[in-house]
């Protein structure tokens, strides 16, 4: 699921849960955007799907500070 979508359930969702109000679409989508991003900074970079050099860059760098103590 992309961005979007998960902003999209999220705002559908809080929606849903106030009883269905009319007129306040933008009102919900950005409460969901600020939602999706809250939850995009508590999510663990190595939670996230990193790219192959990122998550090779990650293992060197994490031998290298085993090394150093």
């Amino acid at each position: 699921m992309g961005k979007e979508d998960e902003i999209r359930l999220i705002a559908y969702t809080s929606w849903e849960e106030e009883g269905c109000r009319d007129g306040c679409d933008v009102e919900y989508w950005l409460r969901a955007e600020a939602i999706w991003e809250e939850k995009q900074r508590k999510t663990p970079v190595s939670a996230t799907k990193a790219s192959p050099r990122r998550r090779l860059a990650n293992q060197v760098n994490k031998k290298r500070t085993l090394k150093k103590r």
